[in-house]
């Protein structure tokens, strides 16, 4: 088969035809690429390009088939309701906190109309929205962009604190109802804003929905409903993929089922099952744990694991990634060895 390129491996590969090899991703990468260059996210997304030069300079240098638009900053889109967030210690990733203190009051008052608004004027969002128009500038015509943006779920969950959250939905589901009316059309309104800046595939991350954290009923009747939702509101993106953290392999079928193209796994997820569940339907992302010898292993552990992925898709539909975003502190040395083993087994 003739050399392709990274778009073209990724057109293939979701739509479930041969490649010339096993494309490799990074879920973001942003922490790493942060660390690497020994900056916090401040001075990172505070460069005039929004830090696009380093973001391209070093997903080329490992050379992933796709590109995160906006690194390593999912829920940063929330502090524009409120949501606090910290930025400034180098290799950490940026976590949003709380906004809501009397959900039971404010939910209720939460107005849709005023989301765009809201985030086109809040100061870390156009940080974001500069990054990915620069990082479509760089490497646009070679790679697609993806963007990593929370799901309806997780931002609610993020909006009143996790356990609140989980509590809410036992005691008082019509609120959770009006909350997630609210997230999901944050999260559409912030995906809208990265497609219009250049972002090709949509990529909501779910951790919260993590079949480590909630039952698969619970799954269904919360998250994948307003995944679903998401999805119909973002149309003008070229492909729509879906992460969730933890033990949720459980997910695959209903997300297969719900038109997600690509759904990128944790470790925990068994590979093969996954791949078997996906029936060519959805091409499968991961699974090399981030914690495990990608970090604190050595070269031919990571090579090891990557190739044994790579055998185990067995052709079927896969991009080679870790299970979720890449610590900050994993070795350069054991990176390269994703695109060494999609080379090698090629």
């Amino acid at each position: 088969m003739n050399t392709m390129t990274s778009k073209e491996r990724i057109d293939a590969v979701l739509s479930g035809k041969p490649v010339d090899r096993t494309p490799f991703a990074l879920v973001d990468g942003g922490a790493w690429i942060a660390k690497t260059e020994n900056i916090s996210y401040r001075t990172l997304y505070g460069m005039p390009d929004g830090g696009a030069s380093l973001i391209a300079k070093w997903t080329d240098d490992i050379e992933t088939d796709i590109i995160s638009a906006v690194s390593g900053v999912f829920t940063a889109c929330l502090n524009a309701f409120g949501s606090p967030i910290h930025i400034d210690d180098i290799g950490s990733p940026v976590n949003a906190g709380p906004a809501l203190k009397d959900p039971e009051n404010e939910i209720p008052l939460l107005d849709k109309s005023t989301i765009r608004d809201k985030l086109l004027a809040n100061e870390f969002v156009q940080n974001m929205l500069t990054q990915t128009r620069n990082v479509k500038k760089l490497v646009g015509d070679r790679k697609y962009l993806l963007g990593d943006i929370a799901a309806p779920f997780t931002m609610a969950s993020v909006l009143v604190g996790t356990q609140d959250f989980i509590m809410l939905m036992a005691d008082e589901p019509e609120l959770v109802e009006q909350l997630m009316d609210f997230t999901t059309e944050i999260s559409a309104e912030m995906f809208r804003l990265l497609c219009e800046n250049g972002c090709d595939i949509a990529m909501p991350a779910d951790p919260v929905a993590s079949g480590n954290l909630i039952s698969q009923g619970m799954y269904e009747e919360w998250a994948l409903p307003a995944l679903v939702n998401l999805k119909n509101k973002i149309t003008d993106y070229k492909y729509f993929m879906a992460h969730v953290c933890g033990a949720s392999g459980a997910r695959i079928q209903s997300l297969r089922d719900s038109g997600v193209l690509a759904f990128s796994c944790d470790y925990l997820v068994d590979l093969d099952t996954a791949l078997t569940d996906a029936d060519g339907k959805m091409a499968i992302m991961g699974n090399l744990n981030p914690a495990g010898a990608l970090l604190a292993g050595t070269p031919d552990e990571v090579y090891a694991e990557a190739c044994e992925r790579i055998k185990t898709a067995n052709g079927r539909p896969f991009i080679l990634a870790p299970g979720c975003d890449m610590g900050c502190d994993t070795p350069y040395e054991n990176v390269k060895m994703f695109i060494k083993a999609c080379k090698d087994l090629a």
